[in-house]
């Protein structure tokens, strides 16, 4: 069942690719913006994790202060990725990208949390850097600022080190959709300080855009509660590499189905991200 909910996970991770490209294709990706989408966005998650979770939001001092931390990582890791957009060289953002949000989760279960390090999962890890490095392409747009390429690594890993620091103390934590939803909130209302204060007014969007947005935040928000509820039981040494492999898979199929071309690179790539997703399950 827990491989069932990361699967599912993985697909709308995908899926929620083509939601933001449609937002930044028609909006633009400054500061102002960013914020924009993660405020609507956010919002709607809120919204539609408190429905699924019955109205339901619990809250510790634990869960709050975890989930604060969680909500500044993500507008780092925004703000951090939109910096480097600007002079980066694509390939090697996402190889750090997709590093980060696999290593440091896997290490901070296998250090921290005693799960086991098997030689299956260092094949895995090893087939899974593989394979993102091969997503590196030559004569892409350089000079970019190597520091925000760290700052992603780090703070997309925080992301899983933080939902597996949560999810591991159960004495002190919440259940999964009240955790979720109190994330959503925080982001929700740093996002607004911030346009109160800078712009002195709340952005308003068309009906059209903002629909866009709750087809993201439905798959960012059901995603990111599938790989909680998933968390509670599966080590996060496996559950990260399987998230990082089969979301590459994925965004390659979703790629062929709406009749674009991979390379013969990515389709190798994303061969071995599957290998690897498969070889870590069994």
């Amino acid at each position: 069942m827990e491989y069932l909910l990361i699967i599912i996970a993985d697909l709308l991770f995908a899926l929620q690719f083509l939601f933001n490209q449609q937002f930044r294709k028609r909006n633009g990706d400054g500061i102002d913006q960013t914020f924009t989408f993660s405020m609507y966005t956010n919002g709607i998650s809120f919204l539609l994790l408190l429905i699924l979770n019955g109205f339901k939001l619990s809250v510790t001092w634990f869960s709050f202060v975890v989930a604060l931390i969680y909500a500044v990582v993500l507008l780092g890791y925004s703000y951090s990725g939109l910096k480097s957009f600007a002079t980066a060289n694509l390939s090697v953002y996402s190889i750090f990208t997709m590093l980060g949000g696999m290593l440091l989760p896997s290490a901070y279960g296998i250090i921290f949390c005693n799960e086991d390090f098997s030689v299956s999962k260092a094949i895995c890890f090893v087939l899974i850097i593989v394979s993102t490095s091969m997503s590196f392409e030559k004569g892409e747009k350089k000079g970019g600022n190597f520091k925000y390429y760290i700052a992603v690594f780090i703070l997309n890993g925080l992301v899983g080190v933080l939902s597996k620091l949560h999810q591991s103390n159960t004495e002190l934590c919440v259940d999964s959709g009240s955790f979720m939803a109190t994330v959503n909130l925080c982001v929700f209302v740093m996002c607004l300080v911030f346009h109160l204060v800078k712009n002195k007014k709340v952005p308003m969007l068309p009906i059209k855009e903002v629909g866009n947005l709750a087809c993201y935040a439905g798959c960012s928000g059901i995603g990111n509660l599938l790989c909680l509820i998933a968390l509670t039981t599966m080590p996060a040494s496996v559950q990260y590499p399987i998230i990082t492999g089969g979301v590459m898979v994925f965004s390659t199929v979703i790629s062929i189905i709406r009749k674009e071309k991979p390379s013969a690179r990515t389709l190798i790539s994303t061969a071995i991200a599957f290998v690897s997703t498969v070889l870590i399950m069994f």
